[in-house]
């Protein structure tokens, strides 16, 4: 009989191509497992085998029959080697451990065989010690029988755990099925050409592949699941048992973006794995089965039992899981987490997470406690962000959101000389809805831009409108939040904007309240500059609201200062709270910037802003904010 080998060397090389490919993402391999190692040691080792074998055989010197015939038998033996490596990395990969018995004892049988059955009775094969003729033996259906044990096994496993696995993986499986019969199929016709290497490289080049560039459920860092694992585990977990007594706990590191900057990255990921150490503990813990994630940068996820979960979590310490590199100083990590107790029906995993997450955002910068749970108060907030979230883009379509005008006076004169645009919300049911009750969220979400912009627009066009008309024109100052200044190319809608309605730069103001200034200062000025070079006035809102660095105005690129309504409160009892205010304004003036102050309610507030000479002055004394309709016939205050 003539034996080919070529296939086993391009089974070779396609293990070696697909570990190259691996070796990409280290990490990944590093998680891959024992079981899955040995099964690719395995792979190369059966082709490596098989074409020795053929070669001796091809040789037939009977000087070589001891080194065939102890080759033949490791060859057997890896044979039944792979699909043992295979099963068992399958049911780890699933999460089960309670059939290793079986497996060993499988192994151990087919290996005693593999040996003494062939050196007795010559169960798998005989060698001819004289002609070096190589026979099948008698043991062949025990060999099916094996395999076909180790496959029926993988089926279950993969029955019981195909939410887990997913489509792409269910795939793999059937997939190395069907190139595993036509082996069988191509082996009763072509026996003297083996492609049982081949088909073995192929299986677990796939498998590689797979795990590691398609279809990733462990995260490279901690080895725990991922996002995409995570929420595959909880679905299987759900579709398997009563849920009764269960959480989801979403957890985050405090301020992990300082730590990393403060003692590098490779002790942030210290920190990263000391928790997700201590989170498989806690999984480890729990009485029923739970699961556990890294769901994102310093974000981790557990579905377990509420008590356990909590306690655990409550007990965790990572004060020593970072030392500073440099100072060799100690850094204090803390964190905090968001726990949604389930309910009767809960089945989206995805929806327990953003309730957890929103407990988690309550509970954020909280020194008294470092654990939320989603209440019936922080319920009601998160059904009213959904709310909001879900109706702002129709309300804008619909224009429910009305630009108002409150008039900017000449302190000495009363006649207006500017307006600030705010925005109201008036929905379908002619109800005004507060913007302290959605201006926050959409900061959040990051919609806030859209709407800046949406306001700019419509004050653009009401501009236009009054031009058109040959009406009086002021300048209208537009509210800008902190968020516009991430927000990539907003100088140039800005000006987009603006150019449309054909309107001088110089009659739109665009404010930022002062707490914006003190977060990301680089940004800041370098998005300021722009605009002043394309002829926008730059106002510094809110000022004193947020105890200003007062150095900060030396370098900032701002025309105008408004003066929060802060320090006029009780002002005409409080001789500090004068003080400050004509401090305030002295520096304002000798820096060379204009004041408007707001807030000025009372004729006594009004006679002593007068007195320090402020520019220019706003306040429900002399009008509210009205409708921009109304605003051209309000020509002078109060």
């Amino acid at each position: 009989m003539q034996f080919s080998y070529q296939f086993d060397v391009a089974g070779i090389m396609v293990i070696i191509t697909s570990l190259i490919c691996a070796w990409i993402r280290p990490k990944l391999m590093k998680n891959f497992g024992h079981s899955l190692k040995l099964l690719i040691l395995g792979a190369i080792g059966y082709n490596i085998l098989d074409s020795l074998t053929v070669i001796l055989l091809k040789i037939a010197n009977p000087a070589t029959y001891y080194v065939t015939y102890v080759t033949l038998i490791a060859y057997f033996c890896v044979l039944y080697f792979i699909p043992y490596s295979a099963t068992r990395y399958f049911y780890e990969l699933c999460g089960e451990f309670g059939k290793k018995s079986l497996m060993n004892a499988g192994l151990i049988v087919m290996l005693f065989f593999a040996v003494f059955g062939n050196i007795f009775f010559n169960m798998f094969f005989s060698l001819d010690k004289e002609t070096m003729i190589y026979e099948q033996g008698f043991g062949l259906p025990v060999t099916f029988v094996y395999f076909l044990m180790c496959s029926g096994m993988v089926g279950v496993c993969a029955f019981r755990h195909q939410r887990y696995l997913g489509i792409i993986r269910k795939r793999l499986l059937f997939t190395v099925f069907g190139i595993t019969v036509f082996n069988l199929l191509y082996q009763a016709f072509f026996p003297e050409q083996s492609l049982t290497g081949l088909i073995i490289a192929l299986a677990v080049a796939m498998t590689i592949v797979v795990f590691c560039f398609i279809d990733v459920t462990v995260d490279e860092l901690t080895g725990l699941n991922n996002r995409t694992g995570f929420v595959r585990a909880c679905d299987e977990l759900m579709h398997k048992q009563n849920m009764s007594g269960y959480a989801m706990v979403k957890i985050q590191v405090y301020h992990m973006q300082e730590l990393n900057e403060r003692t590098g990255m490779e002790n942030g990921d210290r920190v990263l794995a000391v928790l997700a150490e201590n989170i498989q503990k806690c999984v480890d813990g729990a009485k029923k089965k739970a699961v556990c994630g890294r769901i994102g940068g310093d974000t981790f996820a557990i579905l377990t039992e509420e008590e356990v979960s909590i306690n655990t979590i409550k007990n965790m310490d990572l004060s020593d899981a970072v030392r500073n590199p440099l100072t060799g100083l100690d850094y204090a990590v803390s964190f905090y987490a968001g726990v949604y107790r389930l309910e009767e029906g809960d089945n989206d995993t995805d929806k327990m997470l953003d309730h957890a997450g929103y407990a988690l955002k309550w509970v954020s910068g909280n020194f008294k406690t470092n654990v939320a749970f989603y209440d019936a108060d922080i319920r009601l907030e998160d059904e009213h962000r959904k709310s909001v979230e879900q109706r702002v883009r129709g309300a804008m379509l619909d224009r429910e959101f009305k630009v108002y005008l409150q008039p900017v006076c000449d302190t000495m004169s009363r006649r207006r000389v500017s307006a600030e645009a705010l925005v109201r919300w008036i929905d379908s049911k002619n109800q005004m809805i507060n913007p302290g009750d959605f201006i926050p969220i959409l900061e959040k979400n990051g919609f806030i831009t859209e709407l800046d912009l949406y306001v700019l627009e419509e004050v653009c066009r009401t501009l236009r409108e009054w031009m058109n008309q040959g009406l009086e024109v002021v300048p209208v100052s537009v509210n800008f939040s902190r968020v516009d200044v991430d927000h990539h190319g907003i100088v140039e809608e800005i000006v987009e904007i603006v150019d449309k309605y054909e309107i001088d730069h110089s009659l739109i103001k665009i404010e930022l309240t002062e707490s914006a200034f003190n977060d990301n200062m680089e940004s800041i000025i370098n998005m300021l500059n722009k605009l002043r070079e394309q002829g926008f006035i730059i106002m510094m809102d809110d000022f004193g609201s947020g105890y200003s660095n007062l150095n900060m105005f030396k370098d900032m690129p701002v025309d105008i200062v408004k003066i929060d309504m802060y320090f006029l409160r009780n002002i005409e009892n409080s001789e500090k709270g004068m003080i400050v205010l004509e401090s305030v304004v002295q520096m304002a003036k000798r820096l060379g910037l204009k004041i408007v102050v707001e807030g000025v309610e009372t004729q006594e507030q009004y006679d002593y802003i007068r007195k320090l000479h402020c520019e220019m002055i706003q306040g429900f004394y002399f009008a509210k904010p009205m409708p921009s309709e109304v605003f051209p016939d309000q020509v002078t205050a109060g």
